[in-house]
C-alpha cells in the first residue's frame, strides 16, 4: 500500500511539473528538436497492451511538436523542456548516440514503465544540465548507475526504482550523488542493488529531502539516527534490508508522515519518543527483531491511518485501550498478546478496513469488530479462539468483507451459509469445525478448510464458483466421490483434497480445468488406472496421487511423461506395475516408491536434468544402473533405490559440483567397491548401502565429508582393519554409525569412536522436534534398535547410535566412552571384545539401549549403569561377568535373558542368589503408560511392559512415524498386548512380595 501511495505521489509530482512549465503558445517547437523526437521514436518499437498508451504513434511530422502527447515546450523560446513518455508501450535499446540527447533544454524526463531491454543508464544524461525531474523506473535498465548522474545538480526528483533488480550503485558513486544533489526532494531507489553502499552515508542526505525509498536494496549495516531528523522528511521506506538502527530518544523530524522499516534487522525496543511524530500517518515495523513492550506513547499518534507491528518478538501485554484513541486507523496489524475486554463496546474503529491480529493469544471474537462497518480484511489466525462462532459475527462487514482468515484456532461447530456477498478469500483451516461444508459465496477465489472435521460430500454449490482458483479441503472426513462438476471451474489452479475418504475414480472432467497447476488427491481410497488424460493439461506442475489404490501400467513407458510443465510427480504407495515411467525433462521431484514397477532403469531418466529428488525405492527394478545415474542433474539432492533388485557396481561418475544430500541404495544387489568419487559430494548427509554385496575395506576416506550424519554399511562384505583416522575431526557431524554384520577385524576403532563429536553434545537439538531432510523431503533409515530392525520413516536430529555388532573386533572398550553423552543406542554385540565394562558408561544419561552380548567381557557390572533412567533395553548375555547384578529402577525390570551365559553373576533376576543380603529379590518397578518424563522430544512413546529380554520401556516410538492407516491397528495391538503384560506383571509382583 505504501509503495502504491509513493508511486501516486511521484506521478502527481511529475504531472505538477509539466503543468507548471510554460507551454508553447507563442512559439512553435524548433524543427531540429521535432526531428530529434521523431528519430528517437523511430529507434524504438511500440508493443501495446491494456496497461499502456502508445503516445508516440500519434506524433505527426509537420505538426507542431509542442502539441504532441507527452511533450512540453518553453512558450518563449519553443525549446522542448518536458518529455513524459511513461506508460508509452516503448521497447528497445537506448544508445549513446540517441537523438534524445539533442534536447539539451530538458527540465523533466520521464521514461518510466517501458522496456529498454537491459540498456545501461548512459553517462550522456549529464548533458541535461537543466534537468530537475528524472524518472526511469520500471523500465528494465541495468548495470552501474554512472557517476555522471551526480552532475545533474538541479535535480529535485530522481527515480531509479524497480528495474528488475538489474541496476546497482557503488559506495563511492552514491557518496558523490548525495554530496552533489543538494536540491533533491524525492529519491527513489527501490530494488537497486546497494549491497556495496554503506548506510552511514545516509546521514549526509539533502536536508531538502521529503521522500527517500530504498526498498529491497540488499543494504547491510547500521543506519545513522540522523536520518530520522531530516527536517523536511515526509516518507522514509527502507523495507526488506539487513539494516539495524538505534532509534533517536528525542528530536525526531516532526514532519514525518510515513515511516516503513518492515522486514529489516532492527532490534531492541521501540522508544517512547516515537510519540513525538504527531503527523505520522503510517508506521510499518513488521517482521523485525523488536522486543520489549509496545510503548503507550502510541496514543499520541492520533493521525495514524496505518499501523503494522506484526511479526516481532514483543513481550508483555498490550493494553488495547492505547489503540482505542486512534480513530483514523484504516489498517491495523499486530502480533502481541492483547489485554482487551472482549465484550466491551468502548473500542471503536469506524474507519478500519484491514485488521490483522494473528498470534495475539485471543480466546474470543472481540465485540469491537461490530463497530468497523468498512471492514474489508479480517485476519485472526493462530490464536486460541474456541467455541462456536457467535451469532453477531455473521453481521459484521456485511457489504464490505472480502477476506476472512480465522485459521489455526480452536473454533468448532458447523458453519451455515456465508452472508458476505463480497467475500473472495476464506481461510478456515486447522480448526475443529464439523458437519457439512458450508455453502460458499459466488465471488469466492480462494477457499481453504483443511485440517478440520468436515464430513459428507463436496456440495455441488462449489461447482458454481466460476472465479475459484484455490480449493483446499485436505485432512477432513469428507467422503463419496470427487464431483465431476468440478471440471466446470475454468479458473481452478490448485485442488487439494488429500487425507480424506474419497473413493471411486478421478473425474475425467478435470481435464477441462485449463488453469489446473497443482493437484493433490493423496491419502484417499481412489481406485482407478493412471489418469493419462491429465498429462495433456497445459498448466499442470504438481500431480500427487500417492497412498491410493491406483493400479495398472503407465503408458507409454518408453518416452518421457507429458506435460512438459510437470515439475512434481508423486505416485508412491499405489499398485502400479509394468515398466518404469520416465520423468519429463522439467521434473524436479519424482517419487514412485512402494509400487510394483519392474524391468531396468532406462538411460532416458538422465534426460531429467533438473531433478532434485528421485525416489524409486521398494519396487521390483533390476539390471544395472545407467552410468549417468549419479551425474545427470547438478541439483540432485535425494537418490533412493532402496529395496529393489539392482545389481552391478555403483557408477563412479559424479559431478564435481554435486548437491547430493541423501544416497540410499540399501537392500539391493550392488557389489564391488565404493567409488571414491563420492568425495565430491560435499553436501552428503545420508549414505545407506546396507544389505548389499559390497566387498571392500572400510572406506575411511569418507571421514572427509563435512556434513555426513548417517553412515550405514550394515550387512555387506566389508573386511579388514579399521585404521586410525587421518583427520583431527573425522566424521564431524556423524550421528548414526552402523558397520554391523560385516567381516571387519582388528582392534575396536576406538580412535574413531571417541572423535565422533556430534555424539558428545547432549543439549544439541533439544526443544522443538526437528527431522533430517530438505527440499520438502524427509530422510528415513533402517536401524537395529533394542533388538529389533526398525524403519525410521523420519530421522530426529537428536537420534544417535553406534552399531558395530557381528564383526570380529577385539580389544577393550574405551575408558572414557561416557563422553558420548547424546548416545541413544550402543551395540557392540557378537564380537571378540575383552576387558571390563567401564564405569563411565554411567555417564551415557540419554542411553536407551545397550547391547554388549556375545563378547568376552570380565569383571562386575558397573553400579553406575543402574542409574541410567532411560535405559529400556539391556543385553549383557554370553560374557564372563561376575558378581551381583546392580539394583535400580530400570535394572529391576530386566529379565534373566539380559544376563544369561554369565556363570559368575548372581542376584535378581537370576535364580542364583549372592552370598550376602544383596541377593534379596527387589520389588518390580512398573512404569505407567503415560510416563513421558523424558518424552518431550518424542513424537510418540509407547511403554511396552515386559518386552523381549525383560525391558520395561520397550520401544521408543518417538523415533518412528507410523502410517496413519496402520496406527489404529497397531494401537489396538499394543492395547491388547499391553493389558495382558500389565496383568502378568502385577501377578509377578504380588508373587515376589508373598515370597
Amino acid at each position: 500500500m505504501e509503495s502504491y501511495q509513493t508511486l501516486c505521489l511521484l506521478l502527481s509530482l511529475s504531472a505538477l511539473v509539466l503543468l507548471d512549465l510554460p507551454f508553447a503558445t507563442a512559439h512553435s517547437c524548433r524543427p531540429a528538436q521535432s526531428n530529434a523526437l521523431l528519430q528517437f521514436s523511430n529507434s524504438l518499437t511500440v508493443v501495446t497492451d491494456m496497461s499502456c498508451d502508445p503516445k508516440t504513434t500519434r506524433w505527426e511530422n509537420g505538426r507542431d511538436c509542442c502539441l504532441w502527447d507527452g511533450v512540453a515546450c518553453d512558450n518563449v523560446t519553443g525549446n522542448i523542456i518536458g518529455l513524459d513518455l511513461s506508460f508509452s508501450c516503448l521497447q528497445g535499446t537506448l544508445h549513446s548516440d540517441s537523438s534524445l540527447f539533442a534536447l539539451p533544454h530538458l527540465q523533466s524526463l520521464n521514461l518510466g514503465f517501458n522496456n529498454f531491454l537491459s540498456s545501461p543508464i548512459l553517462p550522456e544524461l549529464s548533458a541535461f544540465t537543466e534537468l530537475r525531474h528524472l524518472n526511469i523506473s520500471y523500465s528494465n535498465f541495468s548495470g552501474l548507475v554512472p557517476t555522471e548522474i551526480s552532475y545533474l545538480s538541479k535535480l529535485v526528483l530522481l527515480d531509479l526504482s524497480f528495474n528488475g533488480g538489474l541496476l546497482r550503485i557503488e559506495n563511492a558513486d552514491f557518496k558523490v550523488l548525495v554530496q552533489n544533489l543538494t536540491e533533491l526532494r524525492v529519491f527513489e531507489l527501490d530494488r537497486v542493488n546497494m549491497s556495496a553502499v554503506s548506510p552511514s552515508s545516509f546521514g549526509n542526505l539533502s536536508s531538502s529531502l521529503t521522500v527517500f525509498s530504498a526498498f529491497h536494496c540488499d543494504l547491510q549495516g547500521e543506519l545513522p539516527p540522523d536520518i530520522f531528523r531530516l527536517p523536511n522528511l515526509l516518507d522514509l521506506d527502507l523495507r526488506s534490508n539487513d539494516v539495524n538502527v538505534s532509534f533517536p530518544k528525542s528530536n525526531w523530524s516532526k514532519s514525518v508522515e510515513s515511516l516503513t522499516l518492515s522486514d529489516t534487522s532492527i532490534s531492541g525496543k521501540i522508544p517512547d519518543s516515537i510519540g513525538e511524530l504527531k503527523n505520522l500517518k503510517t508506521l510499518g515495523l513488521s517482521d523485525c527483531k523488536l522486543i520489549g513492550s509496545i510503548p503507550s506513547s502510541l496514543v499520541n499518534l492520533t493521525k495514524l491511518t496505518g499501523l503494522d507491528l506484526s511479526g516481532n518478538e514483543f513481550t508483555g501485554v498490550l493494553d488495547f485501550r492505547v489503540l482505542s484513541t486512534l480513530k483514523n486507523l484504516q489498517d491495523l496489524r499486530l502480533t502481541v498478546e492483547l489485554n482487551l475486554a472482549y465484550n466491551s463496546v468502548n473500542y471503536t474503529f469506524p474507519e478500519l478496513e484491514f485488521l490483522a491480529l494473528s498470534s495475539c493469544n485471543l480466546t474470543q471474537f472481540p465485540l469491537f469488530l461490530n463497530s468497523s462497518k468498512k471492514l474489508r480484511y479480517l485476519l485472526l489466525s493462530e490464536n486460541q479462539i474456541s467455541g462456536q462462532i457467535p451469532r453477531w459475527f455473521w453481521g459484521l462487514g456485511k457489504d464490505t468483507l472480502e477476506v476472512l482468515d480465522i485459521s489455526s484456532n480452536l473454533i468448532g461447530g458447523d458453519i451455515p451459509q456465508f452472508p458476505w456477498k463480497e467475500l473472495i478469500i476464506v481461510q478456515l483451516s486447522d480448526n475443529l469445525f464439523q458437519g457439512p461444508l458450508p455453502t460458499p459465496p459466488l465471488r469466492l477465489r480462494l477457499f481453504s478448510a483443511s485440517q478440520n472435521g468436515f464430513s459428507g460430500e463436496i456440495p455441488s454449490s462449489f461447482c458454481k464458483l466460476s472465479s475459484l482458483s484455490f480449493l483446499s479441503l485436505a485432512n477432513n472426513n469428507l467422503s463419496g466421490s470427487i464431483p465431476h462438476c468440478l471440471g466446470n471451474l475454468a479458473e481452478l489452479s490448485n485442488l487439494l483434497l488429500s487425507a480424506n475418504k474419497f473413493e471411486g475414480t478421478l473425474p475425467r472432467s478435470l481435464e477441462n480445468c485449463a488453469s489446473l497447476s497443482f493437484l493433490d488427491v493423496s491419502h484417499n481410497e481412489i481406485n482407478d488406472t493412471f489418469p493419462k488424460w491429465l498429462l495433456e493439461a497445459p498448466s499442470l506442475r504438481v500431480m500427487d496421487l500417492k497412498f491410493n489404490e491406483f493400479h495398472g501400467q503407465i503408458d507409454p513407458p518408453t518416452a518421457p511423461l507429458l506435460p512438459s510443465t510437470l515439475v512434481s510427480f508423486f505416485i508412491a504407495n499405489n499398485k502400479f506395475e509394468g515398466p518404469l515411467p520416465i520423468p519429463p525433462p522439467t521434473a524436479l521431484f519424482y517419487s514412485i516408491a512402494n509400487n510394483n514397477f519392474s524391468g531396468e532403469i532406462s538411460h532416458l531418466i538422465c534426460e531429467a536434468t533438473e531433478l532434485v529428488v528421485l525416489d524409486l525405492s521398494n519396487n521390483s527394478l533390476m539390471g544395472t544402473l545407467p552410468e549417468c545415474s549419479m551425474s545427470f542433474s547438478k541439483d540432485l539432492s535425494v537418490l533412493k533405490l532402496r529395496m529393489n533388485m539392482i545389481q552391478g557396481v555403483i557408477p563412479g561418475k559424479i559431478a564435481r559440483d554435486s548437491n547430493l544430500r541423501t544416497l540410499d541404495f540399501s537392500r539391493n544387489r550392488f557389489e564391488g567397491t565404493l567409488p571414491r568419487s563420492l568425495l565430491q559430494c560435499k553436501n552428503l548427509e545420508v549414505l545407506d548401502l546396507s544389505n548389499n554385496r559390497m566387498e571392500d575395506t572400510f572406506p575411511d576416506w569418507l571421514e572427509a565429508l563435512p556434513k555426513l550424519q548417517v553412515l550405514v554399511l550394515r550387512s555387506n562384505m566389508f573386511h579388514g582393519l579399521v585404521r586410525s583416522p587421518r583427520a583431527a575431526r573425522p566424521f564431524p557431524e556423524l550421528r548414526i554409525f552402523d558397520l554391523s554384520n560385516n567381516n571387519l577385524s582388528g582392534a575396536l576403532p576406538v580412535r574413531y569412536i571417541m572423535k565422533l563429536t556430534a555424539m558428545m553434545n547432549q543439549d544439541k537439538g533439544r526443544g522443538e522436534l526437528q527431522y533430517m531432510g530438505g527440499n520438502g523431503y524427509q530422510d528415513s533409515v533402517m536401524v537395529t534398535m533394542k533388538g529389533l530392525e526398525i524403519l525410521l520413516v523420519k530421522i530426529l536430529t537428536v537420534f544417535t547410535s553406534i552399531d558395530l555388532s557381528s564383526n570380529h573386533f577385539g580389544g577393550e572398550l574405551p575408558v572414557d566412552i561416557g563422553s558420548l553423552k547424546s548416545l541413544k543406542g550402543l551395540n557392540f554385540s557378537r564380537n571378540n571384545l575383552t576387558g571390563y565394562i567401564p564405569p563411565s558408561t554411567g555417564n551415557l544419561t540419554d542411553l536407551e539401549w545397550l547391547d554388549l552380548s556375545s563378547n568376552q567381557f570380565i569383571g562386575r557390572i558397573p553400579r553406575e549403569l543402574a542409574d541410567l533412567t532411560f535405559l529400556a533395553f539391556l543385553n549383557l548375555s554370553e560374557n564372563r561377568l561376575i558378581g551381583p547384578i546392580p539394583m535400580g529402577s530400570q535394572f529391576n525390570t530386566f529379565k534373566s535373558d539380559s544376563f544369561a551365559g554369565n556363570l559368575g553373576l548372581c542376584g535378581f533376576p537370576l535364580p542364583k542368589t549372592c552370598g550376602n543380603s544383596s541377593g534379596e529379590t527387589p520389588p518390580v518397578t512398573i512404569l505407567q503408560e503415560n510416563d513421558t518424563e523424558h518424552g518431550g522430544w518424542f513424537e510418540w512413546r509407547a511403554m511396552l511392559m515386559g518386552y523381549g529380554s525383560g525391558t520395561v520401556a520397550g520401544i521408543s516410538l518417538g523415533y518412528i512415524v507410523i502410517n496413519s492407516r496402520k496406527l489404529e491397528r497397531l494401537a489396538g495391538l499394543f492395547g491388547r498386548k499391553g493389558a495382558k503384560m500389565r496383568r502378568k506383571s502385577r501377578r509377578n509382583a504380588r508373587r515376589s512380595y508373598q515370597r
